[in-house]
């Protein structure tokens, strides 16, 4: 399906480069939404047909009240609970929440890694600033900063992340609340929670995050790290502290294009370490 996706996308971009067809926000997004409807009803449509009780879940999960017909079955998709709760999210945000909880209905896990792969290849094809990732079995989708940090890094921490729970959901949190421009000083805030709870387990203490620098140093040097790795670690590390101790922690002189460099270092930081790990 991804070869499918990237063939698409290259399509596009050359018919609009050949033509200078110029897409804003609005129609990627327009573009997006036709493309997933598309899929939800190849991947779940005879699902969403055939077992009634899925309406009523559904309506459950997206903070809808009952319908008196969603546990009835329809023979044609279109006059579905589900279907219609989709068509009518005509935003992003909403619409994006209302794929999400798409995830947590008992579908089989084929299903679910089938109706995944297909909305990957919509947003690859639309152009969309977005990414859905995966972690044991939890779909999530998160707005998308720098594609090749995005996914060799912040979807390779999902991952690696599993092992540090605590580490793990102040950086889930962190990235939901990227998409809101009024929280960005807690996003910052919850990358630091983050960092100094996987230091926390890593080394197997309590200290806060700026006491953690020596014993990672020395972990690290255990580790069999180079010397000069070791001390770019110990310098990004004590001006990381610095920065969120003077800015976030106990201010607000963060800057705004300051935050995909903090994104981005805490999770190289994670990404280094969770690999040497492993």
């Amino acid at each position: 399906m991804k070869e499918g996706a990237h063939e698409l996308s290259t399509y596009l971009r050359g018919f609009r480069k050949r033509w200078n067809v110029k897409t804003d926000d609005e129609q990627r997004f327009h573009e997006f939404r036709n493309r997933a409807l598309q899929t939800v009803a190849a991947v779940l449509g005879p699902n969403l047909t055939l077992v009634a009780s899925l309406s009523t879940q559904y309506l459950r999960i997206i903070g809808q009240p009952p319908n008196f017909y969603s546990n009835s079955l329809y023979s044609s998709l279109n006059l579905n609970v589900v279907w219609n709760a989709l068509e009518e999210a005509k935003e992003l945000g909403g619409f994006i929440f209302r794929l999400e909880s798409l995830f947590h209905l008992p579908f089989l896990t084929k299903t679910l890694e089938q109706l995944a792969a297909g909305f990957r290849e919509d947003i690859q094809a639309s152009g969309m600033p977005i990414m859905l990732t995966s972690n044991h079995g939890v779909f999530l989708f998160y707005p998308k900063g720098a594609q090749l940090l995005d996914e060799h890094v912040v979807n390779a921490d999902l991952e690696w992340m599993s092992d540090y729970p605590k580490a793990l959901a102040a950086f889930e949190h962190a990235l939901i609340q990227s998409a809101d421009h009024d929280k960005q000083r807690e996003m910052l805030d919850s990358l630091r929670v983050s960092l100094e709870e996987f230091l926390r387990q890593l080394l197997g203490n309590k200290k806060s995050l700026e006491k953690n620098q020596e014993p990672l140093l020395k972990w690290m040097d255990s580790h069999g790290t180079n010397v000069e790795t070791r001390q770019m670690m110990g310098s990004l590390f004590h001006f990381y502290g610095d920065y969120q101790n003077e800015h976030v922690k106990h201010g607000d002189g963060w800057k705004p294009a300051e935050i995909d460099f903090i994104l981005y270092l805490t999770a190289t930081f994670v990404h280094l370490l969770a690999e040497l790990g492993s």
